[in-house]
């Protein structure tokens, strides 16, 4: 058995030996293998780190099976219609009337601000109940590890705030000030909890009570006003289905839902009879949610996107391996026949051939791995990724990264080392063993890979449309000029206003400026906030978001109203404690079911003043162009803090324009450390995970451009110096270059039309699915198609030209002289 065994390594030591000596031996062959399998693998590696890191999301909470957002949903006509933002009156009632809720905490902003011995930092404010450190995962270091947040009097911060704010001072016990809801609270901190993980869907820094929000104790029992998620847990043995037959049954006792309205507006009932309900978001879906999901929600057709680009890019590399092998194996009948006449079996030709292609997957995975962590802080900075390449060092990772590399060795080295350990003996030294040039299976795979690089060109350019569409789109107001500046203390917005007015009033670059409660896209400060209230009015329901601005906010954003007047200082009722004069969309305005909305005055809430439309204005889309324009009210509360400044501005020079007012207002809030931004930029934010799929797709089909011509270079090299005497003859009988290179060219060129024929009609069918998740889509204009054709068949006919043009061109008394 010893013996067995010894001479069973030595024969593997000899297949790689072998081995290393024909990849030695065939440089070409191998350099074009080694280089596309490294440029695949390295793909497949950044895109399976990619999809890793965000299936991995949320994996450390240890409740997360019995973890759900409450979410509304409303079945409207025209489609489904879902929020998540509730009332303060949802977190309470769940606790108290839902069986089986075993805990719920709502989470809400609540501004920005802590303060101590006259340091401040501006970090965001996350208010929440204090089951909130039982229901999620995230360990209490140090302080009151029970119940950190039993009473609003306590503050907790993250390990990252603590050394910030304290230094070495030991923080629990101590007193700080935290701005919450543009209001200053001396708290004590009560614990100390470790930093979210980068894989958190929840983030935070500062962590209060709720009950702290200034509008609470208005707000309280009010279920209209819907501003921010409730989450809740449920008890062990407890089903989703069983919360959410409690949660119908509070709302209905609450009377939350107005069936009759909302049958009489089309709404249609769900297999539980319900026009409207609430239901739950498991919370291992949250993050995969981009409608209920938190900010850098990712929907899971995306990351199936980026598994398919993965396996394409890797298939084209392995045909690449096929096609070469297959056209190599006349090169290597002599070595099989002398190789089967000493003795060697098909099994061991097998094996010696499928070593091969093992120790060229071996080199391309450690080259690829090189690579990849070279590019990886630029794919990062590209794609907005944080990845990093330890994720290839855990013991499962490894595990599959060598499985895959083995199966890609099967995959692409096993059928040439298959075709070519059955070549008879007798076949080989009559010089009868032929591959035709016409091979099915090399032209299938060729078609193949062209299919597969066309489909990614198409996708680029649809995609990137798509993205430009949105980008470009009409919103309603002026985005262009319009400069953003978040506000460090909202509270003081009025006054830094009135000094900013003064301060550029004589500037001609400046046009007018304004306040506002919510930013215009997603700002420096990466907040986008959101308000919605509800009422009823005369029997119908009405819905609208809410805007709190100040003076010139249409003139500033450049919306001109359809009907009545815009805010004025000439009318003292516009700022009145006891009116609230509203300027609304159109949207808004159709609810009312009335021919002329302006001059209607009614109540939202019979304890607040009652409200009186002076203006209507065109629908404007707050919150980007995937979805159609909300209603929308404006109103201006005299003393409301206010979170932006806009500025409008001349454009004929905007960066000295952005310059300018930088600087006032630099020197109103000198220890505001996030910068202005134009609207455009803010926007364009919105459009990130379109921009970065147009990125990626885009980069697909340049990798799987150049790996399909890499193969097709190769293989043509192959067939070029088969058909080499063939070429000779046509030389000495009178062909010209132009008629041989044709000769050549056409069959391959052939391949190339046929893959972008069969790629068309899938590229239409997949890309009109993918554009139905937009309200506001491009049109995949015909000329889409041929234009990518003519570019995939011109970049081939490069590729072959390089070729058959030298075939051309070569002497025919060399080809013609040796047998």
């Amino acid at each position: 058995m010893g013996i067995g065994a010894e001479d069973h390594n030595q024969m593997i030591r000899n297949y790689f030996l072998t081995a290393w000596r024909n990849l030695r031996k065939n440089k070409l062959n191998a350099s074009v293998n080694i280089l596309g399998l490294t440029v695949a693998f390295v793909c497949c590696i950044l895109l399976f780190l990619t999809v890793y890191r965000e299936l991995s999301f949320d994996d450390f909470q240890v409740n997360k099976d019995g973890l759900y957002k409450v979410y509304s949903v409303g079945h409207k006509p025209a489609g489904d219609e879902k929020g998540d933002a509730m009332s303060y009156p949802m977190g309470p009632a769940i606790r108290d009337e839902v069986q089986g809720a075993a805990r719920v905490s709502s989470i809400m902003n609540g501004g920005a601000g802590i303060r101590y011995r006259g340091k401040e930092i501006d970090r965001g404010i996350s208010l929440v109940d204090n089951d909130f450190f039982s229901m999620f995962s995230f360990p209490v270091l140090m302080g009151d590890k029970v119940a950190p947040l039993g009473d609003p009097g306590k503050v907790v911060i993250s390990e990252s705030m603590a050394k910030a704010v304290f230094g070495d001072e030991f923080p629990i016990g101590k007193m700080a000030g935290v701005k919450i809801g543009g209001k200053w609270r001396d708290l004590m901190v009560s614990a100390v909890i470790a930093e979210a993980p980068d894989n958190s869907s929840i983030r935070y820094s500062i962590l209060a009570r709720i009950e702290l929000q200034s509008n609470y104790a208005a707000l309280k029992n009010v279920w209209d006003a819907q501003h921010h998620p409730v989450y809740v847990q449920a008890a062990p043995g407890v089903t989703r289905q069983q919360l959410e037959k409690g949660l119908q049954q509070m709302a209905k006792k609450h009377r939350l839902f107005n069936e009759e309205e909302l049958k009489s507006k089309g709404y249609r009932r769900d297999s539980s009879g319900d026009y409207a309900a609430f239901r739950l978001l498991p919370f291992r879906d949250l993050h995969f949610d981009v409608e209920l999901g938190t900010g850098n929600a990712i929907s899971k057709p995306y990351l199936y996107i980026l598994i398919i680009i993965a396996i394409v890019v890797v298939v084209i590399a392995c045909f690449n391996f096929i096609n070469l092998n297959v056209a190599r194996a006349l090169t290597r009948a002599r070595e099989v026949g002398v190789r089967k006449t000493i003795g060697a079996g098909r099994k061991h030709i097998f094996f010696q051939l499928w070593t091969e292609s093992l120790l060229l997957c071996l080199f391309a995975i450690i080259a690829a791995v090189a690579l990849a962590l070279a590019v990886l802080d630029t794919f990062n900075t590209l794609f907005t990724e944080k990845l990093s390449l330890r994720t290839l060092l855990q013991p499962s990772v490894g595990v599959v990264t060598l499985a895959g590399v083995l199966f890609v060795s099967l995959m692409a080295g096993g059928y040439p080392a298959w075709l070519v350990s059955r070549f008879q003996v007798v076949e080989i030294l009559k010089g009868k063993v032929a591959i035709s040039r016409q091979s099915w299976l090399r032209n299938g795979l060729i078609t193949l890979q062209f299919v597969m690089a066309s489909l990614l060109i198409v996708g680029t350019v649809v995609i990137y449309s798509q993205f430009e569409h949105m980008r470009t789109a009409s919103l309603g107001f002026e985005q262009e000029s319009v400069i953003s500046i978040p506000v460090r203390r909202p509270e003081n917005t009025e006054r830094l206003l009135g000094e900013m007015r003064a301060k550029l009033h004589s500037q001609p670059q400046v046009v007018a400026m304004t306040g506002s409660s919510v930013n215009i896209g997603i700002g420096q400060d990466n907040s986008q906030s959101e308000q919605t209230i509800g009422f009823d009015w005369q029997g119908k329901s009405i819905e609208t978001n809410m805007v709190v601005v100040d003076y010139d906010f249409l003139k500033t954003m450049d919306i001109k109203p359809l009907a009545g007047r815009d805010f004025g200082r000439e009318y003292p009722l516009d700022t009145s404690a006891v009116q609230n004069n509203v300027v609304v969309s159109e949207s808004m305005a159709r609810q009312f079911g009335v021919k002329d909305a302006v001059g209607l005055s009614f109540y939202s809430d019979s304890a607040k003043p009652k409200w009186n439309i002076v203006g209507v204005i065109p629908d404007i889309r707050l919150y980007s162009v995937r979805e159609k324009p909300e209603p929308l009210t404006l109103q201006i509360r005299k003393g409301q803090a206010l979170n932006y400044i806009l500025v409008k501005v001349r454009t004929d020079n905007p960066l000295r324009a952005m310059e300018l007012v930088s600087s006032v207002y630099k020197a109103l809030e000198p220890d505001n450390g996030t910068r202005p931004t134009y609207l455009t930029e803010n926007t364009r934010r919105w459009y990130e995970r379109e921009q970065r799929l147009s990125s990626i797709f885009g980069s697909a089909a340049f990798i799987a451009i150049l790996l399909s011509c890499l193969g097709l270079f190769a293989i043509v090299s192959l067939v070029m110096e088969q058909r080499r005497k063939e070429i000779g003859v046509r030389k000495v009988l009178g062909a010209t270059i132009g008629q041989i290179t044709g000769l050549l060219s056409a069959d391959f060129l052939r391949l190339v039309a046929l893959a972008f024929v069969l790629a068309t009609p899938l590229a239409w069918f997949f890309l009109n699915k993918w554009l139905d998740n937009f309200s506001y889509r491009v049109s995949i204009g015909w000329w889409i198609f041929p234009l990518a054709g003519v570019a995939t068949l011109l970049i081939a006919l490069v590729t072959i030209s390089v070729q058959t043009v030298r075939a051309a061109l070569a002497n025919p008394v060399k080809s013609l002289r040796t047998e």
